[in-house]
């Protein structure tokens, strides 16, 4: 239940003393329209990621962050559910391969190093307030119409995904310490990339050492399997719709048993 439902939160396990939690949109700071009951209740609208990346300062990129990060801190002040908000969907981090990229204002640059630096030094600035990031979107994400009709497929060499649509990842993991990452709509080649174990396993955690929880972008449509997300390295699906939330795992499994403990750790 916890895994399937993760629509900007992850639920409660009692069992273990885990707490239910607030997570939500970003970019531009606790921002999330689709949740319009009180449980976001007075917060700051910033400067969106474009603007922030044109200080050219990850000074100001780092209390950006720990401002969001205060803010998460505070709550919605006595208002909705009365919780903190622990988790923040930003910073966006892909590049901007084109000026007619649809979240080009949630996104930094062209530039993957530059990127990578100002990013990293926001997320060391939330998390000193104890707000995890969830870095997106995790990767090739460059399209946004029909993004989520099946998957775009977006082909490249493995040179220019590491040399440039992953560097920022990279950059953001060993430097900004981050322990969330959310990945995205898009195929690499044909295989949608959150359910992809050659990005999520191979490279996120066994070469670049990430330890923390990836989530899906928000489930629309059956290709974004949760169970393939699972094995594939993800944690949770960012879903709150009951015909999305996938049932084929076997409790009398032992491999689905194993694999969704994992994600639950993590």
């Amino acid at each position: 239940n916890m895994i399937n439902y993760g629509a900007f939160q992850s639920g409660a396990l009692q069992s273990i003393g885990k707490p239910l939690t607030n997570d939500t949109d970003g970019p531009a700071g606790f921002v999330n329209f689709m949740l319009n009951d009180g449980t976001y209740w007075g917060t700051a609208y910033y400067a969106a990621q474009i603007n922030i990346a044109s200080t050219w300062s990850e000074d100001v990129a780092n209390e950006f962050g720990q401002m969001v990060g205060n803010e998460g801190i505070w709550g919605a002040d006595g208002h909705g559910n009365g919780m903190s908000y622990s988790g923040w969907y930003a910073p966006g981090c892909n590049i901007h391969r084109s000026p007619f990229g649809g979240r080009n204002f949630e996104y930094m640059s062209e530039d993957a190093i530059f990127t990578g630096k100002m990013a990293a030094a926001q997320i060391r600035g939330c998390q000193s307030k104890g707000v995890y990031c969830f870095v997106k979107h995790f990767a090739v994400n460059d399209q946004e119409a029909h993004r989520s009709i099946n998957g775009v497929s977006a082909w490249l060499s493995e040179q220019a995904l590491r040399e440039t649509y992953l560097r920022a990842f990279e950059i953001i993991v060993k430097e900004g310490g981050t322990c969330a990452m959310m990945s995205s709509f898009n195929r690499i080649g044909s295989v949608w990339a959150g359910g992809d174990y050659r990005l999520l396993t191979n490279i996120l955690r066994e070469e670049w050492g990430f330890r923390g929880t990836v989530i899906s972008d928000f489930t629309s449509g059956s290709y974004m399997n949760a169970r393939q997300m699972a094995y594939a390295g993800g944690d949770l699906n960012l879903n709150n719709q009951s015909k999305y939330a996938w049932s084929d795992f076997d409790a009398n499994n032992a491999n689905d048993v194993d694999t969704l403990r994992k994600c639950a750790k993590n």
